[in-house]
């Protein structure tokens, strides 16, 4: 949740900045929709074989990855505010955010270029890069049975009650359309239709406080043996995506 706090964070300091610079400011909110793609979401096993062998002295934890595909069309909270740059062109930031067991947020910054903009209605090419992150949060640690606390391995120890996170985050490109209509003087109507394509770098897990590449010799089959996993999951928003909210206008 920290990573989630910072990326609020961040997006409302760039809307702040924002509405100093600029007299006129718009917020927004509303949801969003985006197709998840996954590969390597599998059930897997994080042991310290090496250091105790395969017996009862071994500890070994259960990652339920596979259990927690979020793979399909997914539906997320959409907030982010815009303010006008130059002649027909605003610049804007917004985050989306999906909470399951495995959460995903991404945060864009952006332009919007204005190929109709009349009083009640306009129409924009929106280019946008970003970030997103699909974390998968799996609770307290618990050793599987007749196994023995703590886990220890070349990259760290941990042991039962230490939290048990994956993180999956990356580059994220978007590029559509933004049709927007003025209902009032201040409140109207955005959406957004496009694509969208994440590409996400090589995949955690976090025990604790230390970090376990997926290529780590303890990350194993789940079927007891000591045989690396060979899994390099990713979960990355790829294709036709949507938007829909409201708008108010703000005047400083």
């Amino acid at each position: 949740m920290k990573t989630f706090r910072n990326i609020f964070y961040f997006v409302f300091v760039i809307t702040f900045c924002n509405a100093q610079l600029f007299e006129d400011y718009t917020v927004y909110g509303g949801l969003s929709g985006v197709n998840i793609t996954t590969s390597d979401f599998t059930n897997f096993h994080v042991s310290d074989w090496e250091q105790f062998g395969l017996d009862g002295l071994e500890g070994r934890v259960a990652v339920p990855l596979g259990d927690n595909d979020i793979a399909g069309p997914n539906l997320n909270v959409l907030v982010g505010a815009y303010s006008p740059l130059l002649n027909r062109l605003d610049g804007f930031a917004e985050a989306q955010v999906g909470v399951g067991d495995v959460s995903y947020v991404a945060v864009f910054l952006g332009v919007d270029f204005k190929v109709m903009d009349g009083a009640s209605f306009s129409l924009g090419l929106t280019p946008k890069f970003g970030y997103s992150s699909a974390q998968a949060d799996f609770g307290a640690i618990e050793l599987l049975p007749g196994k023995t606390p703590p886990v220890v391995l070349s990259e760290g120890t941990f042991n039962v009650g230490d939290s048990l996170t994956m993180d999956m985050s990356g580059v994220a490109l978007g590029f559509g359309l933004t049709p927007r209509i003025q209902l009032t003087d201040e409140i109207g109507l955005t959406s957004f239709i496009g694509f969208q394509q994440s590409i996400t770098a090589d995949p955690a897990i976090k025990a604790g406080d230390i970090e376990i590449p997926m290529s780590s010799n303890g990350v194993v089959k789940s079927d007891g043996s000591s045989v690396q996993a060979g899994l390099e999951p990713t979960a990355n928003s790829t294709g036709f995506t949507w938007q829909f909210g409201i708008t108010y206008d703000i005047s400083l």
